[in-house]
């Protein structure tokens, strides 16, 4: 016997969600779509449901899971977010893949997978969230102040320029660029104006 009333899929995309909602033995109840936002999905839902009643939302793991599945969960839901790889296998098993069809098979999955066969995800807390953004942001800009270093260093050397580095700060490697863009000057070389573009992006960069 199945632990809630309804169970609900939510396939997610950018701007639209498709829902579908299904009772304890498989049956569809109802379906169809609301705009990508917490108020329009559980809007959507409220105005077909009694929400005091046990129903369960589940969604697949995805970029925008962790927005909606904090913010629905916060107004009473009770949530699910589905592990990528066993919704893409569940799902596969349907004949004509549409946002429709893949809403049904995840409230389909839902219902019958259980605690004991569904691979859920955890969904971080936004503190923890905030703190892996940060991280990925700072190795991103530090893979992008390598890349600029490479890539001015690059430019420079068919020029007979080569511009030390090692452990430098970038302060220190922007002058020596400087300084070797104006030796690039006193030999005829015109480069000044194609190479500072990158130059003053790399120590921008470096000040984030």
């Amino acid at each position: 016997m199945s632990d809630y009333k309804y169970y609900a899929g939510l396939d997610v995309s950018q701007k639209s969600t498709s829902i579908c909602v299904v009772d304890g033995k498989g049956k569809l109840i109802c379906e169809g779509a609301s705009l990508t936002r917490p108020n329009d999905i559980y809007g959507w839902l409220n105005n077909r449901f009694d929400l005091s009643e046990p129903i369960r939302v589940g969604l697949e793991a995805g970029n925008m899971s962790s927005w909606l599945f904090t913010a629905l969960h916060k107004r009473g839901l009770e949530m699910a977010c589905m592990e990528t790889f066993q919704a893409h296998r569940f799902l596969a098993t349907y004949r004509n893949k549409t946002d429709k069809n893949d809403a049904r098979g995840l409230a389909q999955l839902l219902r019958m997978g259980g605690d004991d066969f569904l691979k859920l995800v955890t969904v971080r807390s936004q503190a923890s969230q905030e703190t892996r953004t940060l991280l990925t942001m700072r190795d991103h800009l530090i893979q992008q102040k390598v890349k600029l270093e490479n890539h001015i260093s690059g430019v420079l050397k068919p020029f007979g320029l080569v511009v030390a580095r090692g452990n430098i700060a970038p302060q220190t490697f922007y002058d020596r660029v400087v300084d070797a863009l104006a030796l690039a000057e006193d030999r005829n070389i015109h480069i000044k104006r194609i190479v500072m573009p990158s130059l003053l992006l790399y120590l921008d960069t470096c000040k984030i």
